[in-house]
């Protein structure tokens, strides 16, 4: 596995657990300031998405920095330049 595949799987990892985050302080803040006891709770579909796109705008923020931070290798089949070979003199 390439330096870059590890950096983006950290960066996945990083995303899911910010997106977890930012929708349990969207959900929290709103029940804090909105909602009063005895009422019905409200649907958590619209914090879950803000949490989502919180998550995915993190993770393509790291991939195109990854992207730039990692040149692109050349790949392997590309031939080598061969020296010519030195010319005996006597």
């Amino acid at each position: 596995m390439e330096e870059k595949d590890k950096k983006l799987i950290e960066s996945g990892i990083e995303a899911l657990i910010l997106g977890w985050l930012a929708y349990l302080f969207f959900y929290q803040n709103f029940l804090l300031y909105k909602w009063h006891r005895g009422l019905l709770l409200p649907s958590k579909l619209p914090f879950l998405v803000a949490g989502i796109l919180v998550g995915l705008a993190y993770f393509l923020y790291r991939w195109e920095k990854i992207e730039k931070e990692i040149p692109k290798e050349v790949p392997k089949e590309t031939p080598v330049l061969q020296e010519f070979p030195e010319e005996n003199e006597s």
